[in-house]
């Protein structure tokens, strides 16, 4: 939809996904996720994006889960040029106006790098978990618009006073304020035809969809015209597209790759068709369908990305040789 240049970016693993090999302390799977980071930025991708979950899967041994913002300022302070984010903060996890302040800051830790994806959350289950209450999913998307609103007021003017249907705030005051003004860039993550992508149409600046090109592809058309009914031109909209990659030397090592991540057991096809699987060729190739379809993010998450090197060369595959840039902190 959009014609700006093409941005790669990487997710950071986190845990919740059981990214850590079970060797690994806590405080090693700590270091071993920032240095993912670092290897993002000296390869040349523009992002590095984190989820948001309280816990694990059942694993023995229970995985470490790591906070998605804390774990982003940590980031920020290991890299110099890389843009940080959220793909997604789960809106009922947070206070809409304590979440402002604490998106500020990082704001403001990173040099003005942060992007702020939010979510509806996929684990109502996981929030009751914690004593968090949790309405039905129509109310949690249409509570993600809210929220884009309160972070935009909170960060545009001094005390905040905010009335909504979900989040009331009075004359709270948020400083610092970001560095990026008006603010960070907001994303409204999911494809939901008739309400989440009404609400991009309406509060984002952009949004994050997955599934295979044809998939992808109806989405957007949906979100055009969704665009179109607000008075917006569908081209103003950014789009991400947030796909696994298994990379590999041949085509049988992918396919020994997805039997050793298909958890699920999933038909090899339909596992295959929504992710980026093959040599760093044959995904560059497969992450091309999305690019001509106007995707000018593409969000990979790697499984093995501690144990492989399959980011270094889906990067190189895609974007060229790497132009390593100085980290800021603690040399990688």
């Amino acid at each position: 939809m959009s014609s700006d240049p093409l941005r790669l970016g990487c997710f950071i693993p986190q845990g919740w996904r059981s990214e850590f090999p079970d060797s690994l302390a806590a405080g090693d799977c700590w270091e071993a996720a920032v240095a993912v980071a670092r290897r993002a930025e000296h390869s040349g991708y523009g992002a590095a994006w984190v989820y948001d979950h309280l816990q694990a899967s059942e694993t023995d041994p229970p995985s470490p889960v790591f906070d998605p913002l804390l774990l982003l300022s940590t980031v920020a302070w290991a890299t110099s040029n890389l843009r940080i984010g959220t793909m997604c903060l789960a809106v009922p996890l947070h206070h809409p106006g304590r979440l402002a302040q604490q998106l500020a800051c990082l704001d403001v830790a990173s040099g003005g790098r942060l992007e702020v994806g939010l979510g509806a959350g996929s684990d109502p289950g996981e929030a009751r978990a914690f004593g968090i209450a949790v309405p039905g999913l129509r109310e949690r998307i249409f509570a993600c618009g809210e929220a884009a609103e309160l972070l935009r007021a909170s960060w545009s003017q001094g005390p905040t006073s905010f009335e909504g249907r979900y989040t009331v705030v009075e004359d709270a005051l948020i400083y610092p304020k970001p560095v990026q003004r008006p603010g960070p860039p907001i994303w409204i993550a999911g494809g939901g035809e008739r309400l989440t992508l009404w609400q991009v149409a309406r509060h984002a600046d952009g949004c994050s969809l997955f599934g295979p090109p044809a998939r992808v592809a109806r989405k957007l058309e949906i979100l055009a015209s969704h665009c179109r009914e607000a008075g917006r031109r569908p081209e103003t909209v950014r789009v991400a597209v947030v796909v696994d990659c298994l990379v590999a030397d041949t085509e049988a090592e992918a396919d020994l790759l997805v039997e050793r991540f298909n958890r699920h057991q999933e038909d090899r096809a339909s596992y295959r068709a929504r992710r980026l699987v093959g040599t760093p060729e044959g995904c560059a190739q497969q992450l091309q369908e999305y690019v001509d379809l106007g995707a000018r993010e593409i969000c990979c998450y790697f499984p093995d990305a501690i144990t492989s090197d399959g980011l270094e060369r889906l990067a190189a595959a895609v974007l060229g040789p790497a132009h390593p840039t100085p980290a800021r902190g603690q040399g990688s």
